[in-house]
């Protein structure tokens, strides 16, 4: 049996059903590699970076391992409770459990992020956020004239997870979806990817 071909429904029944030791081990890693990184990490990341602009890996991995114990929590009780109403069902909830965990762990450290209204258009700290955003535009633009080369939607994508998100290069070439072969094959796509853009922008990127 190839876990990878089971659906979402599928792997989680036969996850909790199954006395097969090794099978069970199999289902688990998958179930790890499907959900783990491309939903319940990114969504700690994001929900994160929405409030305080910096995503600390180690909060967000922190964070994603407290939502893997919620799922966990009382022999799997909230997975055996599930209701598999459409194909994205799972995916669409276990980002609701990865926000809340967020949204809990904020309230309990009671960190409140800034409004952003027009008062505070003459802080430093608003001008930069407006000068970040328009670099963004600016590469945005650059990046879009490289839209007809081969593979450009994962490379594209590649790029912001690495840039904006501060995923690993080994982070993303785990992801399944974008169907890198390997650490090797990400740092390539990027490392064209930023040679084209300090050509188009005169400009030196750097992680942040």
């Amino acid at each position: 049996m190839d876990p990878r071909k089971l659906t979402d429904e599928e792997l989680v029944r036969l996850l909790l059903a199954t006395r097969d030791e090794e099978l069970r081990a199999d289902l688990w890693v998958e179930f790890w590699r499907r959900f783990h990184l491309p939903v319940i990490v990114l969504t700690v990341r994001r929900r994160i970076y929405r409030r305080t602009r910096w995503a600390e890996p180690a909060l967000v991995e922190d964070l994603a391992q407290e939502t893997f114990i919620k799922i966990c929590k009382l022999n799997f009780e909230v997975l055996r409770n599930f209701e598999f109403r459409h194909e994205n069902a799972l995916r669409a909830w276990l980002k609701v459990m990865a926000a809340h965990v967020v949204e809990d762990y904020f309230r309990k450290h009671k960190i409140v992020p800034e409004p952003i209204d027009p008062d505070m258009a003459g802080k430093t700290d608003f001008r930069d956020e407006v000068e970040r955003q328009r670099q963004i535009e600016k590469i945005e633009n650059c990046l879009q004239q490289l839209a007809n080369k081969p593979n450009f939607p994962r490379d594209h994508k590649a790029f912001w997870l690495y840039y904006r998100d501060g995923l690993t290069a080994q982070s993303i070439s785990q992801i399944p979806d974008l169907g890198f072969n390997g650490v090797k094959g990400v740092e390539s796509a990027l490392l064209r990817m930023i040679k084209f853009l300090r050509q188009c922008l005169g400009l030196d990127l750097k992680k942040s």
